[in-house]
């Protein structure tokens, strides 16, 4: 059967095309959210979910060419693992340009979640197309401006916000008060013409830091960027502020990395090159400008220098570590803002050809002061100086089936850090990757992000393997295993030590509208243990295993989520189990005669111990998230409303409130707490395009 006849069957069989149009937008966000929800609620660390969704959102708005892309633009995809990107690509230089958009399912490793999910972002188009001339009246008539404004704030009133200074002897208290109000506000302003011109400013103030006081006044943070793609031989230019990725992240990735997660196929970075920053994250990110040159078809390199103030505490003359958190809240906390010069210079050069991807990273830091951390046993090793060089070089290779991958970095002290890996397809309906990493205690640096067991690449080796199987129609079976070892004490760990993680998840997409799948994960995790019969802490291993099953299902303008989750924990053999227990129903409605949707969550939980705790993604307005950890036992609800005033003006307003059932009396500590079992927390944003 030639290929004509099997696109013409695909077409008979498939059912997708009405959806496609009718329900873009909620696709769209539904897929965006799925992806997020099911990266983030593995990780305990906090992703950049602005970034993240506005990403995806303006890929959704300039879709991909599938008959002229490359593996660049379909890693822009996050969901679709490596091997999917090779094979998608394989698919197109065997055969030819696609006919149209439900040849996708005769890519090898792509199921029918997959499809949907690229849907949104993705078409097909014949004939070559070539970067259209720019000019001044087009950009200044169709480019696309919109405007966010966002306010955020607790109903209760927090410690900080109750104490007054009444006399002068309490003026020594002054620098431990909030001097704002308890609102949170941030404007974001985004233009963008095509795909070719972006520029935005964004201005925040969190809540307790001064807006109108002596203090401070206006915005406590400012960022803005301007990028401009494919002029001349210009790939990318970028200007104010912006990100830095190349390589598999020893040496420089500054944008969001996908670790270990559901997507057990996912851990090989991608995204490479330079881009502008639009989050409101305070510190990671790059302030100066870059480019990135295409010097012929097969070479091309980047450069770029920032040059910014960051903050941290310089009693002495010298800090022992960076404040990163971008509160400026009390006195004190202002005493820290912009105390540190921090110049970066670097590049990557790269050379490509069909099967073969190599580059070489450089990157030069400089503080006007010395960091000098405090030596204790876990620190040992951490950097301290004014200056560091770091250097990378990396590969890619494809042959046949597989996929090799790796980066050999050192810094200016010789001491190395390796990761390298491979992925392979045997056949279609399998898929595998496995990972070895070895980062030297001696290894550290700034801008490092990696697969890793923790945040800071360094001091760690590891053995990571993950396997994705489709053995039947409608059925998805994902697993992994990583084995990692610390050859020096960790923070929390007081000496050398190895652990443990496993996940097995298995997936079943009855029909478009009904999918569920059962999730389970154990790990063994060294840690500090205080014994009854010690004076100092015993390293003891903490056994966790969590179990979950989600159901998702909709009917006409309903959607519903039914999720319950469970785990068990055991610090050290002669301990007991404690256990943590939570369960929620989400219900979601689009209204038919009116441009309102509505998003409903109750949940119940039940944590005993904070080694029990749990999370759970939910809905938030537009560009927020919110990912709250459960401890101990009580019930939580949010209402979130979208409302589409016309073309230009859209609304959302959201409102939580958690309320715990355990006789406690405040909620928090220090100058968050708050008196009362319960905490209630209110949104509202507007966006306006024009």
């Amino acid at each position: 059967m030639n290929r004509f006849a099997i696109v013409v069957c695909c077409l008979l069989l498939l059912t997708l095309n009405a959806a496609h149009a009718q329900d873009a937008s909620t696709t769209i966000d539904q897929t965006i959210a799925d992806i997020f929800e099911q990266w983030s609620e593995e990780s305990e660390q906090v992703p950049d979910y602005q970034t993240f969704y506005e990403e995806l959102q303006f890929l959704a708005e300039n879709p991909i060419n599938l008959n002229q892309t490359s593996r660049e633009e379909l890693s822009k995809m996050l969901f679709l693992s490596d091997i999917q990107v090779e094979n998608i690509l394989a698919y197109l230089y065997q055969y030819g340009p696609m006919e149209n958009i439900y040849e996708l399912q005769l890519v090898e490793g792509l199921d029918m979640t997959d499809i949907r999910r690229m849907l949104p972002f993705v078409v097909v188009r014949k004939g070559k197309t070539t970067p259209d001339k720019i000019y001044c009246y087009d950009v200044l008539n169709y480019g696309k401006n919109e405007l966010y404004l966002m306010f955020n704030r607790d109903v209760e009133t927090r410690q900080g916000y109750r104490m007054i200074v009444s006399t002068v002897e309490d003026s020594i208290s002054r620098g431990k008060n909030y001097l704002g109000s308890p609102w949170y506000h941030s404007a974001k302003y985004r233009f963008h013409f095509k795909d070719r011109i972006l520029a935005g400013l964004t201005c925040e103030k969190d809540a307790g830091e001064s807006f109108f006081g002596s203090a401070h006044k206006g915005y406590d943070s400012y960022s803005g960027y301007l990028q401009m793609n494919r002029f001349g031989i210009f790939k990318t230019i970028v200007l104010g502020d912006f990100r830095a990725n190349f390589g598999q992240g020893l040496v420089m990735k500054s944008d969001f990395s996908m670790g270990k997660s559901s997507y057990v196929l996912n851990v090989v970075s991608r995204n490479e090159g330079l881009k502008k920053f639009s989050s409101t994250d305070e510190y990671n990110y790059f302030r100066g400008g870059g480019a990135t040159i295409q010097l012929t078809e097969n070479w091309e390199t980047s450069f770029f220098y920032s040059n910014k103030m960051i903050d941290a505490d310089t009693a002495g003359g010298f800090f022992s570590s960076i404040y990163k958190t971008g509160y400026h809240r009390t006195e004190n906390e202002l005493i820290k803002k912009h105390t540190i010069r921090q110049q970066v210079a670097g590049g990557n050069i790269s050379w490509r050809l069909l099967w073969l991807q190599t580059g070489f990273t450089f990157v030069h830091t400089i503080f006007d002061r010395a960091l000098v951390p405090e030596k204790t046993t876990y620190n040992h090793f951490y950097f301290s100086g004014k200056n560091q060089n770091t250097a990378g070089w990396n590969y890619r290779i494809h042959w046949q089936k597989m996929n090799f991958f790796g980066e050999a970095a050192v810094t200016n002290n010789f001491h190395p850090a390796f990761l390298n890996g491979f992925t392979l397809s045997p056949i279609s309906l399998v898929n595998l990757v496995a990972v070895y990493r070895y980062y030297s205690p001696d290894y550290d640096t700034f801008y490092a992000s990696a697969l890793s067991e923790t945040s800071r690449i360094n001091n760690e080796s590891g053995l990571y393997v993950g396997a994705e199987i489709n053995p039947v129609k409608k059925w998805k079976i994902s697993a992994y295993a990583d084995s990692y070892r610390f050859q020096w004490p960790k923070y929390g760990i007081d000496a050398p030590s190895v652990g443990k993680d496993y996940l097995f998840q298995t997936d079943f997409a009855a029909s478009r509208r009904l999918s569920m799948y059962w999730r389970f994960r154990h790990s063994n995790k060294p840690g500090n243990i205080l014994q009854d019969s010690s004076i100092m802490p015993v390293i003891e291993i903490v056994k966790k295993n969590s179990l979950r099953y989600q159901l998702s299902y909709s009917y006409e303008n309903f959607s519903f989520k039914t999720v319950a989750e469970g785990n068990m924990v055991q610090k050290g053999k002669k301990a007991g189990y404690t256990y943590g227990l939570t369960a929620y129903q989400d219900l979601t409605y689009a209204f038919a005669f009116l441009p309102l949707k509505i998003d409903f969550r109750y949940q119940f939980f039940d944590a005993v111990a904070y080694e029990n705790r749990l999370y759970a993604y939910e809905k938030d307005v537009l560009y927020a998230f919110s990912i709250p950890m459960y401890y101990g036992a009580g019930s939580r609800y949010y209402l979130n409303l979208k409302y589409e005033l016309n073309r230009q003006f859209s609304l959302w307003f959201k409102i939580a409130q958690t309320v715990y059932a355990d006789d406690r009396e405040e909620i928090g500590s220090g100058k968050e707490k708050i008196f009362g079992n319960k905490i209630t927390d209110v949104k509202f944003l507007l966006r306006c395009n024009f």
